[in-house]
């Protein structure tokens, strides 16, 4: 991703933390802008002692993170809901990306009903999720998870596009559980109409049998090496669809591979 605007929600916790620590050789790499954003809870009667508490819990997660220094960044806050406040930012026109990170395994269950789902599932631009303890050492492949139930929007591919061709990434085409003659013809139609708005990138289309689908995406993720694997629901109960058994949800949510959701 090149010179553009990423929002980083933080809580300032130690997942939070790893994240940008993570990301931030790539977000600088790519002279993006960088925006941190809190929001913040009243905990004290004063709200002077308030804000002064905010700001001094700001600068010691900074200082915990030396690459800030050579990145272009701002910070803001406001007391509002952590939800409510990232996506007021991200609505912002000039916002193109969100990056957020997850809690442990025990968090498995509170990645599809807590503040990164409800992001996930409301957000206008894409969001990259980083699971605790996700291994981040740049990007040079991707996995791109289809079912080819409908065409593929340009303004939904864009971003990963944009992503394959400033990082020259191979994208690698993956259908689950579906073989070439579980395709009806229309799913096939779309699946050309795909191929060809990948024909200037480096990509191929892949199958791989699991009997579940989410524990099959990150089983191949894993056995290609890949940095990030991507999923563009045609709405948001996909998403739901595919992680919804619970050993599927716990695999994506302890997979070392980020997930990259193209809203």
């Amino acid at each position: 991703m090149k010179n553009r605007q990423i929002l980083f929600p933080t809580d300032f916790s130690e997942s939070s933390l790893n994240c940008l620590n993570a990301v931030l050789p790539f977000i600088i790499e790519g002279d993006n802008k960088l925006t941190i954003v809190h929001g913040a809870q009243r905990e004290r009667k004063s709200l002077a002692a308030d804000k002064v508490a905010i700001e001094e819990t700001f600068q010691a997660f900074v200082s915990l993170c030396p690459l800030l220094e050579e990145a272009n960044y701002e910070w803001r806050w406001e007391f509002m809901g952590s939800k409510e406040y990232i996506l007021q930012e991200s609505d912002k026109v000039d916002c193109d990306l969100i990056i957020m990170s997850t809690k442990g395994a025990k968090g498995l269950d509170r990645l599809w009903g807590s503040r990164t789902e409800s992001v996930v599932r409301d957000a206008l631009v894409p969001v990259i999720v980083f699971p605790s303890g996700a291994e981040f050492k740049g990007i040079s492949k991707i996995i791109l998870a289809v079912d080819y139930t409908e065409i593929p929007k340009d303004h939904r591919l864009y971003p990963l596009l944009h992503l394959a061709d400033h990082l020259k990434t191979e994208i690698d085409v993956l259908t689950v559980n579906r073989k070439e003659s579980d395709l009806s013809r229309q799913e096939k139609r779309n699946r050309k109409l795909l191929k060809y708005k990948l024909e200037s990138f480096p990509h191929r289309f892949s199958h791989h049998f699991e009997s579940e689908v989410g524990k099959g995406l990150v089983e191949y993720a894993q056995l290609n090496e890949a940095s990030l694997l991507a999923i563009m629901p045609h709405d948001y109960h996909f998403i739901e669809q595919v992680f919804h058994e619970s050993v599927s949800r716990k695999m994506i949510y302890e997979s070392p591979i980020p997930l990259l959701i193209l809203s």
